[in-house]
């Protein structure tokens, strides 16, 4: 943890998994992400936004919106749908492919070739993630993993570092105020699924 840099001794220090000293971690990958101020409900806007800064791509929030805006793809800067993704990328010059997962290996197998993963889960109060039927949906962004040294083989315990805004408030959802999948179901545009770019 010594040579670890300072945003991932922080990170760390703040989990829970801190205080097991049993365990230990070595820091696989990371990759420096410059956090973004979100307003409003644009938590998949301003993950995009962060990730395509990881890619020395400079975009605005502000302009990553209004051409989501431009495109239908949302009413105030949601984004419900992750397959919609990759076509607002392309509008940047940027690539994203849409992955579905199960394990975080899948993650971890993105992030060693070289990309950053937005991913879609449904956040509890203090961010951590819950089973709300996307109720809670919000977005973050993984841009680093570390390994779990002291368990058994598996990936158990491993821990991946994110970036994220706030959560929008379920209790302001209706259909007249986001943009939402045309069935209302988010099962097929952003449960296990995630986006590499």
């Amino acid at each position: 943890m010594e040579t670890w840099p300072s945003e991932v001794v922080r990170a760390f220090n703040r989990s829970k998994f801190n205080r097991d000293e049993t365990k230990k971690y070595e820091l696989v990958l990371y990759k420096p992400i410059e956090p973004i101020l979100q307003e409003g409900p644009q938590c998949g806007i301003v993950a995009l936004a962060m990730a395509m800064s990881n890619h020395s791509c400079d975009v605005k929030v502000q302009s990553i919106f209004e051409k989501a805006k431009e495109l239908l793809y949302t009413i105030q800067g949601e984004l419900f749908d992750a397959h919609v993704i990759p076509h607002l990328c392309e509008q940047f010059n940027l690539t994203a492919t849409v992955h579905k997962w199960a394990k975080v290996t899948d993650l971890v197998d993105c992030l060693q070739s070289g990309c950053i993963c937005l991913v879609p889960y449904d956040s509890d109060a203090n961010h951590e993630p819950c089973l709300k039927k996307g109720h809670r949906a919000h977005w973050l962004l993984v841009h680093g993993y570390l390994k779990e040294l002291t368990s058994s083989s598996s990936n158990e315990y491993d821990l991946v570092l994110v970036q994220h805004g706030k959560n929008i408030d379920p209790k302001r959802r209706t259909d007249s105020e986001y943009c939402l999948p045309k069935d209302a179901s988010l099962k097929e545009t952003l449960c296990n699924l995630f986006v590499a770019i």
